[in-house]
């Protein structure tokens, strides 16, 4: 089982669809099982698609986990079949706000001590970051078979997307669009995260939605964006390369189901394809080194 971490400095970059598409077309045309965790506590996207509602405050949405979590009650994380081969966790039903934010208090009160009740729970692991993550993929594949976990994360650098800083995550795509704020931002968290020594992040870098205008006006954001000539993070970083997702009416519109009327040959669709593809082929290949790694 493999994770995969979809972050972007600032919000509208289509980080939430990305993810979604990515996955959609990993289920169906690899059959791949995977898990979609909304892990935007603050401002969830994903818990959106829940089409199995209640008004039951007391199922084990992920908020509900973390709390207990940090409550130390073991609990198991509410999925829900979003489609054949992909399972949601919601943040909470966000049909149902008043207890939400009731229980986002609650939460938001183990802030500060969520290191020391992380850390009761998994000694071994060396930062909140990656004890946090461990716990979550632990529960997360007691009871099933997944592929991928992908995990929407929280825009900016919040207490609750730290796990942005885990060692442990496999894979971290960090989407941003075509301008100063979001291209300095990301280089910025890349910075971060090249400082620690513990394990190289192996990371990809898209930029989304790309705007209609002349390549030459692009060079300068491109060129600040990629990390070929950027020597000291290429030593730092298990750098992937960087990617672009053209503009598309249908999906900067906030369709949901827009992919699945896109044509097969729709630039947007062959962009997607194209990313998930370079996921899917490095973690086969990485598997393949590994058997032939096996054998004596």
């Amino acid at each position: 089982m493999k994770t995969v971490l979809f972050y972007s400095f600032k919000g509208g970059v289509g980080r939430t669809q990305s993810l979604l598409n990515i996955a959609k077309y990993l289920a169906r045309e690899k059959n791949k099982k995977i898990a979609i965790v909304d892990f935007d506590i603050y401002a969830p996207g994903l818990s959106y698609l829940s089409t199995n509602l209640k008004e039951d405050t007391e199922k084990e949405y992920f908020l509900k986990y973390l709390v207990n979590l940090f409550d130390d009650i073991n609990s198991d994380i509410y999925a829900e079949k979003l489609e054949e081969n992909i399972d949601l966790i919601p943040v909470y039903n966000m049909e149902n706000l008043r207890p939400y934010h009731k229980l986002l208090t609650e939460f938001s009160q183990y802030l500060h001590s969520i290191k020391e009740e992380s850390e009761k729970r998994v000694k071994e692991i060396s930062t909140m970051s990656d004890s946090i993550f461990e716990v979550i993929k632990e529960d997360l594949s007691k009871n099933n078979n997944y592929d991928y976990i992908f995990f929407d994360a929280r825009t900016g650098i919040t207490e609750v997307s730290d796990i942005l800083f885990s060692h442990y995550v496999d894979m971290k795509i960090f989407i941003s669009s075509y301008n100063k704020q979001n291209i300095d931002g990301t280089n910025e968290i890349l910075k971060m995260l090249s400082e620690q020594c513990i394990s190289r992040h192996k990371i990809l870098r898209v930029l989304s939605p790309k705007p209609n205008v002349e390549e030459n006006k692009l060079e300068s954001i491109l060129a600040k964006a990629d990390l070929v000539n950027n020597t000291t993070l290429r030593g730092t970083l298990d750098w992937q390369g960087t990617m672009e997702i053209p503009y598309e009416k249908e999906i900067v519109l906030n369709d949901i189901d827009a992919w699945d009327n896109l044509d097969e040959d729709n630039s947007y669709k062959q962009s997607i394809k194209d990313i998930a593809n370079t996921i899917n082929d490095k973690f086969n290949t990485e598997s393949v080194l590994d058997e032939l790694q096996k054998i004596p």
